[in-house]
This record gives structure tokens, sequence and C-alpha cells, in this order.
């Protein structure tokens, strides 16, 4: 059988209750076991505001799933997915690499410290002096010459 890595994200309904949210969280895992796969990590990002209305609902909680699976049970999982009534979308997308990426909400430590280009590009724009340029009124136009 041929491994590959996966990443799986899905949204959950944000009405679900504590409890409810993780026996659904619990039950994804089951089917990470049954379709045999070596699970990396699974993040939450949190509640987001939905583009449009899904289910019913206009907001959602987020979840990131990578792991490493069969490629025969892939399709087995991907059902298992859509038969859960709680998720409102999910994705499967098969990976090169496995990279742990931070939540959205997180910026990294680096990015955290160093301003961004366009606000350095803006500070230099407003430091430099502003170039002279000869005034429009003293000018003499032809007509009044």
């Amino acid at each position: 059988m041929t491994t590959r890595n996966y990443e799986m994200m899905f949204v959950v309904g944000a009405d679900l209750g504590e409890e409810q949210l993780d026996a659904l969280l619990q039950r994804v895992q089951r089917y990470l076991e049954t379709a045999q796969a070596e699970v990396f990590s699974t993040k939450s990002w949190g509640l987001r505001r939905l583009a449009y209305t899904l289910k019913g609902q206009r907001e959602g909680r987020y979840y990131l799933a990578q792991f490493a699976a069969p490629t025969q049970t892939i399709n087995d999982l991907d059902r298992s997915m859509r038969l859960i009534e709680e998720v409102l979308r999910h994705i499967i997308v098969q990976i090169d690499k496995v990279e742990m990426p931070e939540s959205p909400e997180e910026p990294s430590p680096a990015e955290a410290e160093a301003p961004a280009p366009a606000v350095e590009a803006e500070a230099a724009v407003a430091e430099a002096p502003a170039p002279e340029s000869p005034a429009v009124e003293d000018a003499e136009t032809p007509a009044e010459a």
C-alpha cells in the first residue's frame, strides 16, 4: 500500500456545545484510525465568520488535521466525513511534505517583531523632503504677456 501525506480541513457549526464538540472530534479521530492514518497534528483555528451561510450557519469552528494514510482509504474517509451532519464543509488535500502551520491568529515571533515592508516604505516617504516645484501663480502664461 502506498502511504501519502494529507491535510484535512473541516468546519463544524458554532452552535455545538462543548460535549458535542468533543464527541465529534473523537468521532473524526476514530475515522482517521479506521483509515489507518498516522496523525501528525490536529489544530483548532477557532471560531470564524463564514463567507456565506452554510446549513443555516453564519459562523463555524475550523479544524486542520495533518496525517499520512494509505491512498486506498482516503475515499472511505471522505465518505465518512460527508455523513457527519455537524460538519458543514470538509476538504482532504494531498500534500508533498508535512509542515506544521501556525494558526492565522498567531503570527510567528519573527513576523511580530519585524515591521511590514509597506509600513517601512511609507515611513521613508514621510521623512523625505518634498521636492520644490515652481509656484504656478508666479509663472507668466503666454496669453498674459
